[in-house]
């Protein structure tokens, strides 16, 4: 028997997804692990978020926009966020860097920090703008600030670790195309 590109491509496409959604719910489950009961003062990063963006602009067939939806909702519901808008924000924002990856491609890391800084900036003010236009509670400004400022901070050790320990690197143009048959 004969296992062609395709077949291993598919299954190590599969077998990368899968090592998300176990990474998404790790993330998850430390975040309910009550470390302390004191009220924080500071806000540590979402490495959902950053995991999650560093993979879509790496590897876009590694975070479908269903599974992102799915990871995401999940901790929508279980840190008592606003259902869907946690969700809602992420797939939008893996979209964006799911059409903008082929031009990031041949970028510096730079420009690719950059672009994906300026993502993590835009999601919290459009999920604040959705929590203004309903009426809901917003989270404090100035945690979500200096989760905002962690985030982008800690992303050049997500994209180390990610590709040192799971090999997930810049898509090749060569890579690109076999994805898409």
């Amino acid at each position: 028997m004969v296992i062609t590109m395709a077949e291993g491509v598919f299954s190590r496409k599969w077998g990368m997804r899968l090592v998300f959604s176990l990474l998404c719910v790790i993330f998850i489950l430390l975040k309910l692990t009550p470390f302390s009961t004191a009220p924080q003062l500071w806000s540590g990063p979402d490495l959902m978020v950053v995991l999650c963006l560093a993979w879509a602009v790496r590897q876009p067939d590694y975070t479908p926009p269903l599974l992102v939806a799915l990871v995401f909702l999940l901790a929508d519901f279980l840190f008592l966020r606003p259902p869907g808008l946690g969700a809602f924000t992420m797939v939008i924002g893996v979209e964006l860097l799911r059409r903008r990856a082929p031009a990031l491609r041949d970028a510096t890391f730079v420009t690719e920090w950059a672009t994906v800084a300026a993502l993590m900036i835009l999601i919290p003010i459009v999920a604040r703008l959705i929590l203004m236009l309903f009426f809901l509670d917003r989270p404090s400004l100035g945690l979500t600030l200096i989760q905002v400022i962690m985030n982008i901070a800690i992303y050049p050790f997500v994209v180390l670790l990610s590709q040192t320990l799971f090999g997930v690197r810049r898509q090749a143009a060569r890579d690109a195309t076999l994805g898409a048959v």
